[in-house]
């Protein structure tokens, strides 16, 4: 990777840093006060899972970090949090001429299992960043969990417990960051998964904590065994219910997408029906304009998958609100 490409790269001074991330706060400069604009807590609708959303400066200033981290080239299997690159594409990766079998892993709690140290390293070692950039760099991205001002965090500690996560010092769950520097922290691992893939003749592709494989050939016992065996060399922890293996014929669920029986990608069933859902009570509510936001949302996600999806839908939630305007405004 061409870390030079990135305007972080090798900054020793923080007047310089403070200009390229328009940060007029210097408070920022501390993980104290970046903590201060996080207020960590456990979404348990549905799969429970950690949110340490950052509030809008700090959001703001990570933002520009997340694009000056995207100037660096990363592999074409690379889909995390890479501008141009979707789910979509990272599920088209494991499409071609002949039937693939495919074998999926997911890392358990990923970003929350990513250490302020290994963030720390990279921009200290990988970006040649200063001593003191790298803290500051790291203090903007990270969390410390015991630097937090609740009083109950109980529920929190339980959660990473459960998870067999006791890293309270990491990657922020949340942050715009968190995605491209998971890999980037990571890249080691992530390339001795690709030597071993390319070894075995096997297609990689990395989507965040998502890492699947797919092949023409059988995906051999010793393969899987040594996916596992390397993840566990770096410390994180794979999920094994999420460990999965397909046939070439077998219907895939990759990221979101379903790859049929007939190798094709096709929009999952669970969006169809939130896009059918929606598209009535849209119907019903036309002045709804969170319902057509939905919409939209709903119809560009499935278009993703098959560009010609759901043609009429998206003519009506793109083009209703406007032909109404203009409706009206003849009216008066």
């Amino acid at each position: 990777m061409k870390y030079s490409a990135c305007p972080l790269y090798g900054i020793q001074s923080k007047k310089i840093l403070k200009y390229i991330l328009h940060i007029e706060n210097l408070n920022f400069f501390r993980q104290d006060y970046v903590v201060s604009m996080i207020s960590p807590y456990v979404d348990r609708k549905g799969k429970p899972r950690l949110i340490e959303a950052p509030q809008a400066e700090l959001k703001a200033i990570q933002k520009r970090i997340k694009t000056l981290l995207g100037k660096i080239e990363v592999p074409d299997n690379v889909f995390s949090g890479i501008k141009g690159r979707s789910y979509s594409d990272n599920a088209c990766s494991h499409l071609g001429k002949k039937l693939r079998n495919l074998y999926k892993i997911d890392l358990t709690a990923f970003f929350p299992s990513i250490s302020r140290e290994a963030v720390y390293r990279f921009f200290l070692e990988d970006l040649l960043c200063a001593p003191d950039i790298a803290e500051i760099l790291t203090n903007l991205t990270t969390i410390d969990l015991k630097k937090v001002d609740q009083q109950n965090l109980s529920g929190i500690y339980d959660f990473l417990e459960s998870k067999g996560v006791r890293c309270y010092n990491h990657l922020i769950s949340g942050a715009p960051t968190s995605q491209i520097l998971s890999y980037l922290v990571n890249h080691k691992m992530f390339d001795e998964l690709q030597v071993l893939s390319d070894n075995n003749g096997v297609i990689m592709t990395i989507y965040v904590d998502d890492v699947t494989f797919s092949s023409e050939h059988k995906i051999s016992s010793d393969f899987r065994k040594s996916v596992l065996l390397l993840i566990q060399k770096y410390n994180y922890q794979v999920s094994r219910k999420k460990v999965k293996g397909y046939s070439k014929k077998y219907p895939k669920l990759i990221t979101g997408v379903v790859i049929d029986s007939n190798g094709k990608a096709v929009v999952k069933n669970s969006l169809r029906k939130k896009i059918i859902v929606e598209f009535k009570f849209l119907h019903d509510n036309p002045t709804d304009l969170r319902s057509r936001q939905r919409l939209r949302g709903l119809v560009t996600a499935a278009r993703q998958v098959d560009k010609s999806a759901y043609p009429n839908i998206r003519k009506y939630a793109f083009k209703a609100v406007l032909q109404s305007e203009q409706s009206s405004k003849v009216r008066e």
